[in-house]
């Protein structure tokens, strides 16, 4: 859950593919600018629902709040190493 003090960042970064996203996602995470506990998931029924999300979009999010299989890279049988 967000805390009423932080805030959000929103990227419209767009790829060709899932594959081109995860790429760009694993360079950022490697690098720390984006946290060891977040991954990059497709949007399930709930986030269409509330934010509107389509199938085309990649949400990234705690790891420990989502479905493995939601997962990106779960669709590439690729091992997370986590």
């Amino acid at each position: 859950m967000v805390k009423s003090h932080s805030y959000r960042l929103h990227l419209p970064l767009e790829f060709e593919t899932p594959a081109a996203a995860l790429a760009w996602f694993d360079e950022a995470q490697r690098t720390g600018l984006l946290p060891a506990d977040v991954d990059l998931f497709h949007p399930d029924a709930l986030d269409a629902a509330q934010h509107g999300f389509s199938t085309r979009d990649l949400i990234v999010r705690r790891t420990r709040d989502r479905i493995a299989s939601l997962a990106v890279r779960a669709g590439q049988g690729a091992n997370h190493g986590r």
